[in-house]
């Protein structure tokens, strides 16, 4: 009885992709992206705090406000920029789509970044935490 060879092995397993949270996902221009906690890199330079802004301002007057608006150089345009690209960390994506990214998609990603970020729950404690006690 002849043996029998044994098979080549060869890994043609293909990579199980990263786990992506279909709630925390939104489309830019076709190109899906997730939005996930922010890095310090965009907190240290105030960009992540646009958000403030974006939740008292309509979008339209955010856009036509100038420079210095903010405490900084930055009109309203270079700040929502600036924002959407700290949000999703894709500079590349924010640069190439910017003209075709629309309110909609603008107030997902903003709630989406509350989330994410934990920001209503902190937020949450800390009225909690300053509330006047009953009785006192």
């Amino acid at each position: 009885m002849q043996e029998k060879p044994i098979p080549v092995y060869t890994d043609t397993a293909i990579p199980t992709p990263p786990l992506v949270i279909a709630e925390n996902t939104v489309s830019i221009n076709g190109n899906l992206i997730e939005i996930k906690p922010t890095k310090l890199k965009y907190m240290r330079n105030r960009t992540a705090a646009f958000y403030k802004m974006l939740e008292s301002y309509p979008l339209p007057d955010i856009l036509a406000m100038d420079a210095g608006t903010f405490g900084d150089d930055r009109d309203g345009d270079k700040a929502v920029m600036d924002f959407l690209i700290a949000v999703t960390d894709n500079e590349k994506l924010i640069v190439e789509n910017y003209n075709e990214i629309d309110a909609g998609v603008v107030e997902s990603i903003l709630a989406i970044y509350r989330r994410v970020n934990k920001i209503d729950e902190k937020e949450e404690r800390l009225k909690n935490l300053i509330a006047p006690k009953k009785g006192a």
